[in-house]
C-alpha cells in the first residue's frame, strides 16, 4: 500500500510538470514548538521535548528541508534531517511535494546508540482560506532505527508571516502532539 501511494505521487509529478507554482503556499519558513508523545507501548515512557522544522526555497519548485527533534524521558531521543524536495502545484492553493533526506538518530540512556540513514518524505499542502492551511505528510526512514511516520498539520495565520501550528504525528506507531509557531520569510 505504501509503495503504491508513493508511486502515485511520483507519477503525478512526472505527468504534470507544466503546472504553475501555488502562490498561496510559502516554502521559506522556520517553525518550532513543543512535542508530546505518550507511549502506547510502555506505560513509563511519555516523551516530551522540542520539535523544529525549516524549508528554504531554492527555485520556484525546488526547496531545501531540514528538521530537529529532541524527546526525553527515561531514554533521550535526538534526530536531525537535512535534504531537498520538489513541489508540484495542483492549483494555486494546493501542492503535492516529495523529497529525500539524510537522517541522523540517537538514543541515549547513559550509553548512546546512533545511526545515519536515508529518509523519503512527501505530502500534500492546501491553503483552505486566508487564515488556515492544512497539510499531511509521510516519512519513511531507513537504517538500523527504521520507521514510518505520518503527520497531519494545521496552521492558523495570525498575520501573513506568522502562524500558530498544531500537528498530530504518528512516529513508529506512537501518536504524538506538536504545538508551536511558524515564521515565514
Amino acid at each position: 500500500m505504501l509503495k503504491k501511494s508513493l508511486g502515485c505521487v511520483v507519477v503525478a509529478g512526472l505527468m504534470a510538470p507544466a503546472l504553475a507554482g501555488a502562490q498561496g503556499l510559502n516554502y521559506n519558513y522556520v517553525q518550532g514548538g513543543f512535542a508530546f508523545y505518550p507511549s502506547a507501548t510502555s506505560a513509563d515512557q511519555d516523551f516530551i521535548g522540542l520539535d523544529a522544522d525549516a524549508r528554504l526555497q531554492a527555485t520556484e519548485n525546488v526547496f531545501v528541508l531540514g528538521g530537529f527533534q529532541y524527546l526525553t524521558d527515561n531514554i533521550d531521543y535526538t534526530t536531525f534531517h537535512v535534504g531537498g524536495g520538489y513541489r508540484l502545484a495542483l492549483d494555486p492553493s494546493t501542492d503535492i511535494w516529495g523529497g529525500a533526506s539524510i537522517e541522523y538518530q540517537e538514543f541515549s540512556n547513559g550509553a548512546s546508540d546512533d545511526d545515519v540513514g536515508l529518509g523519503l518524505r512527501g505530502g500534500l499542502r492546501h491553503r483552505l482560506n486566508p487564515d488556515l492551511e492544512l497539510s499531511g505528510s509521510i516519512r519513511v526512514v531507513t537504517g538500523d532505527f527504521d520507521y514510518v511516520g505520518f503527520r497531519a498539520t494545521a496552521q492558523y495565520f495570525l498575520r501573513p508571516d506568522l502562524g500558530l501550528v498544531g500537528a498530530f504525528d504518528i512516529f513508529d506507531g506512537d501518536p504524538g502532539l506538536i504545538t508551536g509557531a511558524r515564521f515565514a520569510f
